[in-house]
C-alpha cells in the first residue's frame, strides 16, 4: 500500500513539474519574443525618396523575430528595385535592422514607349519617376541594350574621349552608333572594331582642326571620310 502511495506522489510531482515548466517556458518564450521583435529598420541613404521606397519594401519586417530574418532573401528582394546596385544588411541586436544600399549611377536618358527612362550603370532601364537626377545626361535614341551602351562608354573612356562633350547617341538596327558632340560634330562608328575606329579619329584630330557641323564617317575599316552638313 505504501508503495502505491509513493508512486502516486511521484506521478503528482512529475505532472506538477511538467505543468510549472510549461508555464515558465511559455513565459520565457513570450519574453524573448518581445525582446527580439524587430522594432526599427534603419535605412542609410542620401535621398529621402529612395529611403521611402526601400522602407515600403521592408515594412513587413516590423514585429518579426530578428533571428528569423533571412538576409539573403531580403537582399535579393531589394535588388529587384532596379536602381539599387548593392545592399548591405546588418542585425543590431536585440531589435534593429540596418540596411545600407548603393544606388547605381545614372549615365543616360532614353525613351521607351513614350516614357522617360534613365540608363543605370548596373545595366537597367529605370523609370524616371522612380528616381530624380541632378546631373546633365546625354540622350540615347534607338532600341538598344544598356550593356551595349556601357561597352561603348568603356571603349570611349579607354581612348580618353571626353564623354561630357557628347550630347546624344543614336543606336542603329545594325548595332552601330552615331555620336553627336556639342559642336555638332557627328562621328559614325562601325558595328565592329570600334576601338580601332576611335583611334583613327584621334590620330586625325591631332593633326587637323575639325570644323563644326562635320560628319566623320568611320564605318569603313581603316578609312575616315569627312562630310559637311
Amino acid at each position: 500500500m505504501l508503495q502505491l502511495i509513493n508512486k502516486k506522489k511521484i506521478y503528482f510531482y512529475l505532472i506538477s513539474f511538467l505543468f510549472i515548466s510549461t508555464i515558465l517556458n511559455n513565459n520565457l518564450t513570450n519574453i524573448l519574443n518581445r525582446i527580439f521583435k524587430i522594432s526599427k529598420v534603419n535605412i542609410e541613404n542620401t535621398k529621402k525618396e529612395i529611403d521611402d521606397i526601400i522602407f515600403s519594401n521592408t515594412r513587413f519586417l516590423l514585429g518579426k523575430n530578428i533571428f528569423s530574418l533571412d538576409k539573403k532573401f531580403l537582399s535579393e528582394r531589394l535588388k529587384k528595385l532596379n536602381f539599387i546596385e548593392s545592399v548591405r544588411i546588418k542585425k543590431k541586436y536585440p531589435s534593429i535592422i540596418n540596411i545600407k544600399t548603393k544606388i547605381t549611377s545614372l549615365i543616360a536618358i532614353t525613351y521607351i514607349d513614350q516614357k522617360k527612362y534613365f540608363v543605370g550603370q548596373n545595366g537597367n532601364f529605370i523609370l524616371a519617376n522612380k528616381i530624380t537626377n541632378e546631373n546633365k545626361l546625354p540622350i540615347i535614341f534607338g532600341k538598344f541594350n544598356p550593356d551595349d551602351y556601357i561597352f561603348l562608354q568603356t571603349e570611349l573612356l579607354n581612348q580618353k574621349i571626353n564623354l561630357d562633350q557628347i550630347v546624344r547617341y543614336y543606336f542603329h538596327k545594325n548595332k552601330r552608333w552615331d555620336l553627336y558632340f556639342v559642336n555638332n560634330i557627328v562621328i559614325q562608328l562601325p558595328n565592329k572594331n570600334i576601338s580601332k575606329a576611335i583611334n583613327l579619329f584621334k590620330e586625325f584630330k591631332i593633326n587637323n582642326q575639325i570644323a563644326p557641323n562635320t560628319i566623320i564617317d568611320l564605318r569603313i575599316r581603316n578609312r575616315l571620310i569627312l562630310r559637311n552638313e
